[in-house]
């Protein structure tokens, strides 16, 4: 099963709204504050650019008319083209200006997240993160402490999308693990042009889930500018692809 990752800014997204279908003009009718409307656009112009690209149908207005992201029973997004469920399971996240969508072209568990690196205090640890979890970030006293607590919340948020129970759900019901990253993750001012975001620039690091029923889920996360970004599936997979950063 092949996985793709795509992303979007606001600058990316189109100033009219011609390219959003009826059911969805709907939805937007119904949000008031500029922001959530704002973030709900940039949100569904980058899964119906992903689905567009990976269906290889045009990337025009009228045929994102004919691409509905619309939320299913759980409230989690689902893809119909031309009023038809598409045989593709997609997961939306943003944050700070950033949309992303993860997309598979097979139906089954998929979450994806993006997470702003920021500090979190001991209450929030303990609150929301298993024992070992904690154990694990307290254990972590090179200055990376906030990437790891950001990253292990991350992949908890993928994770309960994947179980289309999303925070609704005790974070503390799945139980992360990681492979260790070789450096810290860069401020959006401090890095390099090299080291923002590309398929070349950026490694994905594999993660595993533990649900406390037994199940056990499996996913990649990755860190740049000062962001982290995960995905959960229910099987082992190669990193995605990145089809599309940035506007």
């Amino acid at each position: 099963m092949s996985i793709y990752w795509f992303e979007q800014t606001q600058a990316s997204v189109p100033e009219h709204d011609k390219w959003l279908a009826e059911t969805e003009l709907v939805v937007l009718g119904q949000l008031c504050v500029p922001k959530r409307r704002a973030d709900w656009r940039l949100g569904r112009w980058t899964a119906k650019s992903a689905v567009a690209s990976v269906l290889q149908l045009p990337a025009r207005s009228q045929s994102f008319k004919e691409i509905e992201i619309l939320a299913d029973d759980s409230g989690a997004p689902k893809a119909y083209v031309s009023r038809n469920p598409a045989a593709i399971s997609i997961s939306l996240s943003h944050r700070d200006g950033v949309a992303a969508c993860s997309l598979t072209q097979s139906i089954g568990p998929l979450g994806c997240d993006l997470e702003l690196i920021e500090a979190r205090d001991e209450a929030f640890v303990q609150d929301y993160f298993t024992a070992e979890e904690q154990v694990l970030i307290a254990q972590r006293v090179d200055g990376k402490r906030d990437q790891l607590v950001t990253t292990l919340w991350s992949a908890k948020e993928s994770a309960l999308k994947a179980l289309r129970v999303g925070l609704r759900a005790d974070t503390r019901s799945v139980e992360v693990s990681l492979q260790d990253t070789p450096r810290a993750c860069g401020d959006k001012n401090g890095e390099n042009e090299s080291d923002s975001l590309s398929p070349w620039s950026a490694t994905w690091q594999p993660l595993r889930a533990h649900c406390h029923d037994g199940q056990a889920l499996y996913g990649w996360w990755l860190c740049s500018a000062n962001l982290i970004r995960t995905l959960v599936t229910a099987s082992v997979t190669k990193p995605p692809a990145i089809l599309a950063i940035g506007s």
